[in-house]
């Protein structure tokens, strides 16, 4: 069937319920003439701009036949810690309905159908047509957002997990998966930079990796601040300013009051709050909403509980967004907030944060108090960008022009006929002559002269058409008081040379964060993750953790990000706390001088990268790192229900002082729910239960070796009450508790094979409690949650590389990995066929390495009498015993597809490659060593050893034995050892080309040992 870019408003219809803007529309127009993308969306706020995401996958579906004239994968970035992320809200709704079609309304429902099916022929069968999520740092083996190199993919995230991507140093993630999320990003991409004057150094940063390693990713500006220049812009036209809505948008008045606080901030804003609420209602508003918008947390939390103090007599309701805060956490203040969406019908209900232990508020006329009703949004800079709220009232601290242009960006964001109330406070240090704000600078000041200037009455009307006016009449600058930019460091080629080596990195290694925010703001942050069973004792002692979070791994949903000098000041104990609390919600000049304010003696965190990797260990504060994943235990405190509280929560040194810990809320299990169709990991700990009265029983249940794991499972359900009591109710703690306890375990029973795995990973043996684990998942209605997969990709873990359903021949796995190698090729459309028949090759000989006897030794367990009959085997039905590897006589770091490119230059079939380079590089890195160095030695290399293995392949012992493998210093392929052979790859193909072939090969693998797992 025929698609046009007439139909995109049909297909914006059927999405949205609304037809799409006069710009959405010609938007697509342009898009469907030239292909190409204008370098600014130059919009106003409220006009629409995260609709370039739908514009973005109509184009797509467009060019389905020709994924070069379009992008696969479609990045919205904002350099701002997301709170109610509309983007990604959008890009789920256009993900449902395009997976689901037939649930479009009949009238546009053929549109939906076609664009599916297009969308679906480039992803695959079995892969949905479009994958929206919300891309998280910080969690290892958490990686697979995009199954496949051709599936099309909305990503929303921020300038660090973006950024740090491309460019080969992933923040959380593997370094033999950093050069997948690399090759992703570094082609077929388009990235959408929201607010772009915020992340000038970004947008420097994809300038230059398209010049110098020939990235294929095309950037767009998103920017409602002017002042961004460039060659092509795209803007409104006349049919906007005429559309009606679009016109209500633009031309309603926004009036705010102009105020020095000279002292108690705090106090100036919650009297500023409750006027505006009062003032709102007596001109006829009911149950306002007013935003509180202040530039530090410290500040933000101060007002919060200030305000909250009078909900329960007044029935009003307050709520604290803060960007540094845990996803879980912001999902539940979403859903609160989703009656003060824009266009949304006002019946302004809440419901509690569950399990957060707060009572449930009604926002409920109380007769005879003017703040009945009201709901308080105190936030921070998270809320100027990415966040869909239509207030009726605005305070906010006097900042930038640009921030403030967006935060009054919320306010009556609609254009509906009530009245718009605001307030700009000034505080009177911030507006001082030689101010010098860490995030603002001078700018603050100026900004408020110019304020000044545009005052009629002590007030500025922030209406978009209005200030605009206003500010070509005192002949303002605007672009003088946005935001201070940051020196920009130039990137040269040697330090892309660099970032490239990833296994191993090398030790001259530029930190990137120079490339994403500049010289003069603080680099990227470290990720804390709470578990309530884990504790201190166990960080004290040293005692190993990694096989306990690799059974219940930390996710990126349970993690909040926090600077690098934060963390070393809280883990310090740092007693400044003016310093805790001074943290902002985005990158600061000269914060990691702060780092210097560590005091005490430091708490030690556990730092997580994986199973596998050497960093994973006890850290000290002073050892962190950027990117890195913390474990801390939930005692230390340092986070509630709305996010990052380092000075609420502190952990006392003295015993004797009056403060009190409040105890992290362990999210672990609720984040992990989504996944339990692919895996189900179930602890049962004191800790973690929670449950005094039942815990004895529990232990001794625990402790009986005689119990299989499904034996185990039905022993612990029969120790709980069956029924809650009657009089339960969701408040009752421990009928809570006892809910947390009995259902996933229940679900255990479900489990997607008989076998349920009983492991005893904590420091007391059995008596410390158990981890059940159903491998495969458990059997649920409904789909699969693709944003969250729950399993490492098979080239990321050796486990799972080696083990399957049941035993896989290499001959068979081979097949599986050239059929979808062939597909995807076919699919990219690859430019030249040459390149495509050295990717099947590369695909046909990838795991010949895994003949060796010693690993087949290894697959039957490390016992030659057990090994299977036949074909030699790829992997092995059942995970290898404890100490298989020394048993098979394989070396220490031995690794088979070093092997497996000796292998291939003695196949007859290499004679096929039409670049043996390519051919070899690929095979030798298809799990993401190698890149450039291999770090082991095999003492067989050479020898006799493997001549039946020759024989049986057809392979001439005598080739075998005098090549040296990619390993050694004295490889040789036409003059160039492993390392230089690279480096000729790299001039050849670009290094995200290069990388991007490497992610084709990887997850053509993964996809492969997926089926295979799943195939019984």
């Amino acid at each position: 069937m025929d698609l046009a870019a007439a139909d995109f408003t049909a297909f914006f219809r059927a999405i949205h319920g609304d037809p799409p803007f006069p710009w959405q529309q010609r938007l697509v127009d342009q898009l469907a003439a030239e292909d190409e993308w204008p370098d600014v969306l130059d919009l106003p706020t409220g006009s629409g701009k995260t609709a370039a995401l739908d514009a973005a996958v109509f184009h797509m579906a467009l060019r389905f036949e020709c994924p070069a004239r379009t992008a696969l994968r479609i990045a919205l970035v904002v350099d701002r810690r997301l709170v109610v992320d509309d983007a990604y809200e959008r890009a789920t709704k256009i993900e449902r309905v395009l997976d689901k079609p037939a649930c479009a309304p009949e009238a546009e429902r053929w549109v939906v159908v076609e664009v599916a099916r297009r969308l679906q022929r480039l992803a695959g069968d079995g892969e949905p047509p479009l994958v929206a999520c919300r891309l998280r740092g910080g969690a290892p083996l958490e990686s697979d957002w995009a199954r496949t190199p051709t599936q099309p993919t909305i990503l929303c995230s921020t300038v660090d997990q973006v950024g740090s991507r491309l460019l080969f140093r992933g923040y959380g993630v593997s370094d033999r998966m950093k050069p997948v999320h690399a090759g992703l990003f570094g082609k077929h991409s388009l990235i959408l930079l929201d607010e772009a004057h915020l992340s000038e150094p970004f947008r420097q940063t994809l300038d230059a990796v398209r010049e110098i390693g020939g990235a294929d990713v095309r950037t767009v500006l998103l920017s409602a601040t002017p002042g961004v220049k460039a060659e092509r812009s795209f803007g409104l036209g006349s049919g906007d300013y005429a559309d009606p809505e679009l016109k209500r948008r633009l031309e309603v008045p926004k009036r705010a009051k102009l105020s020095v606080v000279c002292s108690s901030p705090g106090d100036a804003f919650v009297r500023a709050a409750r006027e505006t609420a009062e003032r709102l209602q007596g001109e006829g508003v009911s149950a306002p909403a007013i935003g509180i918008v202040v530039n530090r947390v410290g500040l933000a939390r101060e007002i919060f509980e200030k305000l909250r103090i009078r909900e329960e007599e007044t029935g009003s309701d307050t709520v604290l967004l803060i960007g540094r805060s845990r996803a879980v956490g912001r999902d539940r203040i979403v859903e609160r907030l989703g009656p003060f969406r824009t266009g949304q019908s006002r019946k302004p209900i809440t419901s509690p944060l569950a399990g957060e232990g707060r009572g449930q508020c009604q926002l409920s006329q109380v007769p005879g108090d003017p703040h009945a009703g009201h709901l308080f949004v105190v936030a921070t800079q998270c809320l100027e960008v990415g966040v869909d709220l239509d207030l009726d009232g605005l305070v906010t601290q006097a900042a930038s022009f640009d921030a403030l242009r967006q935060r009054f960006g919320r306010l009556n964001r609609a254009g509906r006929p009530v009245p718009a109330i605001g307030v700009i406070l000034a505080i009177a240090e911030d507006i001082a002559k030689n101010a010098d704000d860490p995030v603002y600078g001078d700018r603050i000041a100026e900004t408020w002269k110019t304020l000044q200037q545009l005052a009629r009455d002590n007030e500025v009307d922030f209406g978009i058409k209005a200030l605009d006016g206003n500010l070509r009449e005192v002949d303002a600058d605007v672009t003088a008081l946005a935001a201070l930019g940051t020196c920009v460091a130039t990137l040269m080629p040697a330090y892309v040379d660099l970032w490239s080596q990833t296994s191993p990195a090398p030790s001259a290694d530029p930190d990137v964060g120079l490339f994403l925010h500049g010289v003069e703001r603080a680099s990227v942050g470290v990720s804390f993750v709470w578990r309530s069973d884990i504790t201190t004792d166990d960080l004290v002692a040293g005692r190993d953790l990694t096989r306990l979070l690799q059974l219940v791994p930390p996710r990126a949903a349970e993690m909040v990000e926090v600077p690098l000098w934060s963390a070393r000041a809280w883990l310090g104990r740092s007693r400044n706390r003016e310093l805790l609390a001074s943290i902002s919600d985005v990158a600061e000049r000269g914060a990691g001088e702060a780092a210097d304010e560590i005091g005490g003696s430091g708490r030690p965190a556990f730092r997580w990268a994986g199973a596998d990797d050497p960093r994973t260990a006890r850290v000290s504060p002073d050892a962190l790192r950027p990117g890195d994943v913390l474990v801390v235990p939930a005692d230390y405190g340092g986070c509630d229900e709305f996010g990052w509280a380092p000075t609420s929560n502190r952990q006392v040194a003295d015993p004797a002082s009056d403060d009190q810990v409040q105890r992290v809320t362990d999210v672990a299990d609720a984040v992990a729910r989504p996944l339990r169709s692919r895996r189900h990991a179930v602890r049962v700990a004191r800790d973690v239960v929670e449950l005094d009265t039942e815990w004895d029983r529990l232990r001794e249940i625990i402790g009986d070796e005689g119990l299989s794991g499904r034996e185990l499972v039905d022993r612990l359900l029969s120790a709980l009450p069956t029924e809650l009591s009657p009089e339960s109710t969701a408040e009752n703690e421990d009928d809570s508790r006892l809910r947390v306890v009995r259902e996933p375990l229940e679900a255990l029973l479900q489990a997607s094979e008989r076998s349920i795995v009983a492991e005893f990973p904590y420091a007391d043996g059995r008596s410390g409690g158990v981890v059940l684990v159903a491998p495969r998942g458990v059997r649920e209605p409904g789909p699969i949650d693709r944003a969250q997969p729950g399993g490492a990709p098979a080239t990321e873990d050796d486990r799972l590389s080696r083990t399957a359903g049941k035993p896989v021949p290499i001959d068979a796995h081979t097949g599986h990995v050239v059929a979808n190698v062939s597909r995807f090729v076919q699919v990219l459309g690859a430019p030249d066929a040459r390149v495509a028949n050295d990717l099947k090759l590369a695909a046909f000989l990838h795991d010949a390495g895994k003949a060796d006897p010693r690993f087949q030794n290894l697959l039957s367990g490390g016992d030659p009498w057990n090994r299977p009959d036949g074909s030699a085997m790829a992997k092995s039905g059942r995970p290898s015993p404890k100490g298989a590897w020394e048993r098979a006589g394989l070396p220490k770091g031995w690794r088979h597809e070093a092997l497996s490119v000796r292998m291939a230059q003695a196949h007859p079939r290499f004679a096929e490659a039409h670049d043996p380079a390519l051919v070899l590089w690929l095979i030798g890195t298809h799990h993401g060593f190698g890149r450039p160095f291999f770090g082991f030695v095999d003492s067989h290399e050479g020898g006799s050893s493997h001549e039946g293995l020759y024989a049986c392949l057809g392979v001439e012992h005598w080739r075998l034995a005098s090549e040296p493998g990619p390993q050694s210093m004295a490889f040789d392929l036409d003059g160039a050892d492993w390392p230089a052979m690279y480096e000729q790859l790299r001039q050849r193909y670009g290094t995200w080309g290069l990388a991007h072939l490497e992610a084709v090969l990887r997850l053509a693998d993964h996809r492969a040992s997926e089926s295979e797992q799943r195939d019984d």
